[in-house]
């Protein structure tokens, strides 16, 4: 028998059926297994991220603490959200204010845009403004929230990441673009070269850098141009009622002008020029001030005699070249042009 079943190849026939038929009754063990493995991992993963809060200690316990109690105090303003946040309004209000403001050439391009939003919706950003505690706290007079926003209270996420996405994104990029498409045809010359002007203008934008800040009294920023990668710089200023219009921004004429030769924030002080100060753009409610990043100089100061407990909230974004396409426009510019986008620390090096 052992003969016939060796010479017939049947023992090799039946452990081939015997394998298929485990492999079929497996399969749906397999499943289990599979499902079981991702269920642990989305857990092990789960336990991290809740070791890393823990690990912050009392600020994460604070935060927890406070988004449990607004939920609960604004989930009736959370329902009426849709009705408010109406974005074909909203919108249109926004490229009507924008559109609508006075254009200033000196000492820098730039516009201040009176009521940018609707009242209502600018009454709710400040409603939506998170405590204190929900900002970075490494530096307690300069803190800052990034966006998108992905922990706090639920009006928090909704109203200002509707601000930053829909607003800054479909509303005040566009509309800025085209109110300062004139002067930054002289930009573009400037920094890529009038050959390039062309190609500068197809280069598609998009925000970036969107920030809710709070600054407090000891606060100062050295006159200074944003990093160059920047058009348009767009700040909102939140302030609440009974802020004083007092430390807005400053803006500095800097005589014998020179472009910035690195591509990080650039300081003219720092490299031999003189700034001096034209205008301070006064911190109002529902007030924006966008400005072409090319010439002169901004800054900000809160002194150390303000008033302890003072706050000045704003909201802050880039309006910007995608980095992909402007890296290779940058590769194809003569290598003149091209160092001029160098790192800081390669022009440190080099000086």
């Amino acid at each position: 028998m052992l003969d016939f079943i060796k010479r017939t190849g049947i023992g090799n026939r039946l452990r081939a059926g015997w394998r298929h038929e485990i492999d079929e009754a497996m399969k749906p063990l397999r499943k289990d297994l599979q499902k079981i493995a991702l269920e642990l991992e989305q857990l092990r993963t789960s336990l991290e991220d809740t070791a890393a809060r823990a690990d912050l200690g009392g600020q994460a316990s604070s935060q927890l603490k406070l988004m449990l109690k607004l939920n609960e105090e604004q989930a009736e303003l959370v329902e009426s959200l849709p009705g408010l946040l109406d974005e074909g309004r909203v919108l249109a209000h926004v490229r009507n204010a924008i559109a609508t403001a006075v254009m200033h050439s000196d000492p820098i391009d730039y516009i201040v845009v009176d009521r940018l939003l609707p009242d209502d919706v600018y009454d709710l950003l400040v409603k939506a403004i998170p405590p204190a505690v929900f900002f970075s706290q490494e530096d307690r007079i300069k803190q800052n929230i990034t966006f998108p926003l992905t922990f706090a209270p639920a009006l928090t996420m909704r109203v200002w990441n509707f601000m930053d996405d829909v607003v800054a994104g479909k509303g005040i990029l566009p509309a800025a673009l085209a109110k300062f498409h004139e002067p930054l045809q002289g930009h573009y010359d400037t920094i890529f070269g009038p050959e390039a002007r062309e190609r500068a203008n197809r280069l598609p934008r998009r925000t970036s850098g969107g920030r809710l800040m709070l600054r407090r009294p000891g606060y100062h920023l050295a006159p200074h141009r944003d990093p160059k990668r920047s058009l348009v710089t767009c700040l909102m200023y939140l302030a609440r009622p009974g802020d004083s219009e007092a430390h807005g921004t400053q803006i500095f004429r800097v005589p014998g002008e020179a472009e910035a030769n690195c591509k990080q924030t650039y300081y003219p002080e720092a490299n031999g020029q003189t700034c001096e100060l034209a205008a301070t753009v006064p911190f109002r409610p529902n007030t924006m001030l966008a400005f072409l990043n090319s010439r002169g100089a901004h800054g900000a100061t809160i002194p150390n005699e303000a008033p302890a407990d003072l706050e000045r909230y704003s909201y802050q974004f880039y309006v910007a070249p995608e980095q992909e396409a402007l890296h290779n426009l940058l590769r194809d510019l003569p290598k003149a042009r091209r160092t001029m986008w160098q790192n800081k620390n390669r022009v440190v090096a080099a000086s």
